[in-house]
């Protein structure tokens, strides 16, 4: 098929997407209405993310890396010192390593040691300083060959078309090349096309067996911003996330539990309109091997900021709306853990300073858990390559609780003041104490901590990672209130 130059098309485009948005509010709202009795007439159990010694975590960290999309051997430009000052300078407990399908299965149903032998060296630099990883098996616009990443070449049923567009406008508009429309309609065609499907199960499968027995590796997102090519299916009607997409996580999960029954599995939505703040069509997620390991992992760019425009107006809007409806789905999924898997921006946005504030307080108000995109040099990064830090930084350090022994009730921290407040139930069968983070660049003079505990504990302050411990004698609240002095 013959894809005619668009720059005067992009504007039927943008046109019609954003007819397709409004559709699909319209329908998404109606559904919400239609379900909002049964949503607050059957209360759920919120579900957290535990570490191996029962502990509840806050996981916070950075993805790594974007440079991994294109290299030549699909590594991040990551050394074992960048990951050193993750763990002690930032706080982070946590890693969004990304992993490629066509580097795990290079040729058809031959799977590459060689190449796990190399994710797991970049693994055990982060495990080995007690941070937790996520591996994200990645793809943008389907594969590399249509200039995005994820699929090898063998798997592309393309129907012949062309991907080549020529196109002025945002990166992932290639998803409307004829070549990535068929490519993904046939992937989730699975009638038709039943061998891609069972490929990227056992894909998955053979990178489970090789990190299922690190505690460390905290679990799989088992596939990055699927996007549902056919954009009826995606936009208005739903069909994608509500047959498709809920269908492909229905055969692959169980498939996963057959390697690993203990990591937590990370799935996503459809990147958009999810992104934006709409509603998703997902259905309800189950795991039947083990409820409790299951996690939802939307991702959220105010379309604005993300095309570097000034935070404000209706990208405030698109928080609210995310916000709220992201709440809404946790619920559906039967209380699950939230880890909002990418956010990020450019520091050269108007007001970058007040979303990531406000963002980063959602995630805080809820418990949620993050990975801010990216860790490559400069642009929308915290770091560069020579180790200074970017005007990102100073608003992801953040006074947080790591790893608490116990339950949460809530926690907060005001970037402004650097007010830290927790409150928690704690649980002294667990033998590891709670861990706060507790950056001192927000501390210059040092700061003020008062416990107020039911019961005796011991406290200390780890002036090397920054981390203050606390281990409550017995079960009972603990309120924790920091200040700068």
């Amino acid at each position: 098929m013959h894809f005619m130059k668009i720059n005067t098309l992009m504007k039927h485009i943008f046109l019609g997407l954003s007819l397709v948005f409004l559709t699909s509010i319209a329908v998404s709202c109606k559904k919400d209405d239609d379900g909002k009795k049964t949503r607050e007439t059957e209360p759920v159990e919120m579900k957290w993310i535990s570490d191996e010694y029962g502990r509840q975590l806050i996981l916070h960290g950075l993805n790594t890396s974007s440079s991994a999309k294109g290299a030549p051997d699909r590594m991040p430009w990551i050394s074992e010192a960048d990951v050193e000052r993750e763990a002690t300078q930032l706080g982070f407990n946590f890693v969004r390593l990304l992993i490629f399908w066509d580097f795990v299965e290079p040729e058809k149903g031959v799977f590459s040691s060689q190449y796990l032998d190399e994710v797991q060296k970049r693994v055990e630099w982060y495990t080995s300083r007690g941070m937790y990883v996520m591996l994200d098996m990645h793809q943008d616009i389907y594969s590399l060959a249509f200039g995005g990443d994820g699929a090898p070449e063998w798997a592309i049923e393309s129907d012949g078309a062309s991907w080549e567009i020529d196109m002025d406008g945002p990166w992932w508009l290639k998803n409307i090349s004829p070549a990535v429309i068929n490519s993904w309609t046939n992937f989730w065609g699975y009638s038709d096309y039943k061998y891609l499907q069972d490929h990227y199960i056992q894909m998955w499968k053979f990178v489970a067996e090789r990190f299922k027995s690190n505690p460390r590796v905290i679990g799989y997102d088992l596939m990055n911003e699927p996007w549902g090519g056919d954009l009826m299916k995606t936009f208005v009607t739903g069909d994608f996330e509500s047959k498709q997409l809920s269908a492909f996580y229905a055969r692959l999960i169980p498939e996963m539990r057959t390697v690993d029954n203990e990591k937590y599995l990370f799935f996503e939505p459809a990147p958009a309109p999810v992104t934006f703040g709409m509603p998703s069509r997902l259905k309800a997620m189950k795991d039947l091997t083990n409820s409790d390991r299951l996690v939802y992992a939307p991702h959220v760019y105010p379309l604005g900021t993300h095309e570097g425009k000034p935070y404000g107006g209706n990208d405030k809007k698109n928080v609210v709306d995310w916000h709220r409806e992201r709440k809404k789905e946790v619920v559906k999924h039967g209380g699950v853990p939230l880890l909002c898997g990418e956010f990020g921006l450019s520091p050269g946005v108007k007001d970058f300073d007040v979303y990531l504030k406000e963002i980063t307080g959602i995630f805080d108000e809820n418990q949620w858990h993050w990975a801010y995109w990216s860790n490559d040099d400069g642009g929308w990064s915290p770091l560069r390559y020579d180790g200074t830090e970017t005007a990102i930084a100073q608003y992801l350090v953040r006074t947080y609780p790591k790893a608490t022994a116990g339950k949460i009730s809530k926690f907060s921290f005001n970037w402004d003041t650097k007010e830290f407040n927790m409150e928690y139930v704690s649980n002294p069968s667990i033998a590891k104490p709670t861990e706060i983070f507790i950056p001192k660049r927000h501390y210059v003079n040092g700061f003020n901590i008062d416990i107020v505990s039911d019961s005796q504990y011991d406290y200390s302050y780890n002036e090397t990672t920054q981390v203050a411990s606390i281990k409550a004698s017995s079960k009972g609240t603990v309120a924790v209130h920091i200040t700068a002095k």
